[in-house]
């Protein structure tokens, strides 16, 4: 597994700091990186502007990639950087809390690499999984689903949902969140990028 560690709340559940841990490939952005010495792991690479990283953190890590380009945040640098190197399949942390403006724009950055990369988003609350087109997806029966567009429509299709969707126009809204799993797994088809949030628990 790929980990890509943003610097927002570092996340507190032991099971998703596991994760990261245990990754073969371990990608921060700058501040990040700082959050993820303090317990104890160690990043293989830094990716950003430099600005937020503690000097003795800087001296822990093999391999910091300055990007100094103030016109991009250090996920958008993270994730263009990802892509040259063919990392193309991650798993995310650490992209919710801290600034709000910071966690709807990484959303946005996030959606703009929906055809380059497959990622997943862990937080300690859902899995948060941007896709397109037909995906079929793990769950559990009463499992809390949410559907998100951040483009101006999505026709969204859904299989084993409490409240199925046939050819709906979504658009971003509040009128696809909260929706229930009925088993084992659910289908979604959507014709733009959405965002399917899983609750954990």
């Amino acid at each position: 597994m790929v980990a890509l560690v943003v610097n927002g709340t570092f996340p507190k559940d032991s099971n998703i700091v596991d994760q990261i841990r245990s990754s073969e490939v371990i990608i921060a952005t700058d501040g990040a990186a700082n959050s993820l010495l303090k317990n104890n792991i160690t990043p293989h690479y830094v990716v950003g502007d430099l600005d937020s990283i503690d000097s003795g953190t800087q001296d822990s890590v093999k391999h910091t990639i300055n990007t100094p380009d103030q016109s991009k945040t250090d996920l958008e640098k993270a994730l263009e950087w990802c892509v040259d190197n063919n990392y193309l399949s991650l798993s995310i942390f650490g992209i919710s809390g801290k600034s709000e403006d910071h966690f709807l724009g990484n959303f946005f950055t996030i959606n703009e690499f929906v055809d380059q990369i497959q990622c997943v988003i862990y937080t300690d609350y859902s899995i948060i999984t941007p896709c397109v087109g037909e995906n079929e997806f793990d769950s559990f029966a009463g499992q809390a689903v949410s559907l998100i567009t951040l483009q101006n429509h999505s026709i969204v299709s859904s299989t084993n949902l409490e409240y199925p969707l046939d050819s709906y126009k979504l658009v971003p809204s509040s009128k696809a969140i909260r929706n229930k799993s009925l088993g084992t797994s659910f289908i979604i088809e959507c014709s733009e990028p959405l965002m399917v949030f899983q609750a954990i628990l």
